[in-house]
């Protein structure tokens, strides 16, 4: 149990730290407002460095999207209702990530 809380704090924090990296990269950029994944796949052409997968919730367990998709590519076994609130919140949020590398280490650590 002490192990899953330690794993589950560092995925948190590395999250946090990466969502902070990415909101000052964006405060720099102009005033753009996304509420809605389905805002991001209006775009006609994402920047090369824009997140190209993300994890989220899709009919109530982990799934795991292309940036500006609506239909996962993958959903787990995993129901958000076994997972801690801070964790499910990140998810309905969203967790953006660059590469299938990394994407694949966070099903892991959500899925395990």
């Amino acid at each position: 149990m002490k192990k899953l809380l330690a794993i589950t704090g560092i995925i948190l924090l590395t999250c946090i730290i990466i969502s902070s990296t990415y909101r000052s990269d964006n405060a720099k950029a102009a005033p753009q407002q996304l509420t809605s994944d389905s805002q991001i796949s209006q775009a006609s052409d994402p920047p090369a460095d824009a997140p190209r997968y993300f994890l989220s919730v899709y009919d109530k367990k982990v799934a795991a999207f292309e940036a500006g998709k609506d239909i996962p590519f993958y959903i787990s076994d995993v129901y958000i209702n076994t997972l801690p609130t801070v964790d499910v919140e990140m998810l309905e949020k969203g967790i953006y990530v660059n590469d299938k590398k990394a994407l694949k280490r966070l099903i892991e650590d959500y899925c395990s």
